[in-house]
């Protein structure tokens, strides 16, 4: 996942590393943090296979040396990869492929209409699976009505919750799968 985001953010253009941090950190999410001991060995290893090049550059006020990542053509390549990749379709990891999916649309602009299409399609059935087992749980809850009573009606009132957000995600993504694919190649 970090590899996407760092292909991705560096197809902007050159980053340091700091800035990169800064922005991963604020785009992972609350409780999510990326420490510098798990990204500067992530820029090492793309350094290493390629995907990515280091510039230094003196910085004027204190004379330290700036770090300045690139991408390499080799880098466009495994950008375009990484974005065309099949989304996991296992349920047990729905909140990790959704921040794929969020990385994924932010940086829509640089791949094919094709691809987009085909990420949006294969998070819409995610979310639709992801509804299914809310309707069938709930079903469920009120067919059988498990004790005791108060955990279950307050069960309930999650899924409540779970079938709320999942129609507007549902809602959203058919939406923006309607607009691209209206859109002119």
């Amino acid at each position: 996942m970090y590899e996407l985001f760092v292909l991705a953010e560096l197809m902007t253009g050159e980053k340091h590393g700091y800035v990169l941090q800064d922005i991963l950190k604020n785009s992972v999410g609350l409780g999510r943090k990326i420490s510098s001991g798990t990204l500067y060995p992530l820029l090492l290893r793309m350094m290493e296979t390629g995907w990515i090049r280091l510039r230094m550059e003196e910085e004027t006020k204190g004379g330290r040396t700036k770090k300045i990542y690139a991408i390499t053509d080799a880098g466009r390549e495994q950008f375009q990869q990484l974005m065309k990749e099949p989304l996991d379709p296992n349920m047990d990891a729905l909140a990790e492929t959704e921040t794929i999916v969020r990385y994924k649309m932010v940086y829509f602009q640089y791949v094919d209409k094709e691809v987009r299409i085909s990420c949006l399609k294969q998070y819409l059935q995610l979310l639709e699976k992801s509804q299914r087992h809310v309707l069938d749980s709930e079903s469920y809850l009120l067919t059988h009505k498990p004790e005791p009573e108060k955990q279950r009606v307050q069960l309930l009132r999650v899924f409540d919750l779970h079938k709320r957000t999942g129609e507007v995600k549902l809602r959203w993504v058919r939406e923006e799968l309607a607009r691209i694919e209206a859109e002119e190649d």
